[in-house]
């Protein structure tokens, strides 16, 4: 908040964009880049993909989700922004337990195995998307 004059003030407000939801007790956790639970609902919000496999406690809003490694949002964040640049949107991103994601795209389960190269695999990914939309099955 910045104030001009005496009766007059800016007020500069700063969105955190969504990278994913967890679902917890009936309700869509959706959390930002740093594991923040920013927002709690019913409904499910466009282009934000629902995330499993992760073991988390009690959620409070407005608070981190509770996960052993809190480095997992770091990579949440890289891969749901790679997915972005080659606009590939997906239903659910799941993480098994040696934390090797998991996509589900329709039909169609992608194991990208682990973090390394990631960029590489979504954009094999996109070629193999775009040459067969219509794709179902898993890809190794």
């Amino acid at each position: 908040m910045v104030y001009r004059t005496p009766f007059e003030a800016e007020i500069i407000v700063y969105e955190k964009s969504i990278v994913g939801y967890v679902v917890y007790m009936s309700s869509n956790m959706y959390f930002d880049k740093d594991g923040i639970i920013v927002e709690s609902t019913n409904e499910k919000l466009e282009n934000v993909p629902m995330i499993t496999g992760l073991d988390f406690g009690q959620i409070v809003l407005y608070q981190p989700l509770p996960v052993a490694d809190p480095a997992v949002f770091e990579e949440i964040l890289n891969l749901t922004q790679i997915l972005s640049t080659y606009e590939i949107e997906v239903d659910k991103i799941h993480y098994n337990a040696d934390r090797e994601a998991e996509l589900y795209i329709g039909n169609l389960v992608a194991q990208l195995g682990g973090n390394s190269d990631m960029n590489g695999k979504i954009s094999e990914l996109s070629d193999i998307l775009r040459d067969y939309p219509d794709l179902n099955g898993t890809l190794f």
